[in-house]
């Protein structure tokens, strides 16, 4: 068994500030050092004892209708969610000391954990369980821009996945968001060993192309 995973991960939400609205979905994947899906966690989200806090330009977007989300039976509350992110994650957890094998990534990922620790569970928690570090697509970007490797007009996921030729899936949707997030941080895996190795980026894109 592999030492090291990433735990993929995107969201939807009822705006941009976690103290002013809530988290409505959340999209876990576990995902080995190979990038392959080991397991997925699909949760829908409501706040213990309240309804919940949500924008109508975000609900818009992400295409929430609240109600129907409200009446579906498999919408869990935030502390219900709290245990099973337990669960789920502790079936690959490894620590040594403080220190975690399980890495979060993600597009934009820190906006997610923002998110889930103002209302699913507190940083302390969620540091007992991941480790410290991230791996953001977002961030990793604009290094490999500023490395002349990407061209200076990208940086969202939907211009990522284009650039990079992916197979795009429903976009603002947890799930599709993920998996198209855990190809691009594949893709840029990719050209950063073909940079090691003194390929062109032209040529590694030609060899994605041909998979």
């Amino acid at each position: 068994m592999s030492e090291s995973y990433f735990v993929a991960m995107d969201s939807e939400t009822g705006g941009l500030n976690p103290k002013q609205a809530d988290i409505l979905t959340l999209f876990m994947s576990v995902v080995d050092e190979d990038f392959k899906v080991l397991e997925e966690l699909d949760l829908k989200l409501k706040p213990n004892d309240r309804l919940p806090i949500a924008d109508q330009g975000a609900l818009d977007v992400n295409k929430i209708d609240l109600h129907k989300h409200l009446a579906d039976p498999n919408t869990v509350t935030y502390a219900e969610a709290k245990l099973k992110i337990t669960a789920f994650v502790k079936k690959y957890l490894k620590k040594r000391g403080r220190y975690s094998n399980l890495i979060p990534l993600g597009q934009n990922v820190m906006f997610d954990l923002g998110f889930i620790w103002e209302h699913v569970m507190d940083k302390e928690t969620w540091e007992s369980l991941f480790s410290y570090n991230v791996e953001d697509t977002k961030t990793a970007s604009l290094f490999l821009k500023r490395c002349g490797w990407l061209p200076r007009d990208i940086g969202t996921l939907k211009s990522l996945v284009e650039y990079f030729n992916i197979p795009k899936r429903e976009a603002h949707e947890a799930r599709g968001d993920v998996l198209m997030t855990i190809d691009v941080y594949r893709h840029m895996v990719d050209l950063m060993k073909s940079k090691k190795n003194g390929g062109s980026n032209q040529d590694l894109i030609s060899l994605l192309e041909a998979e």
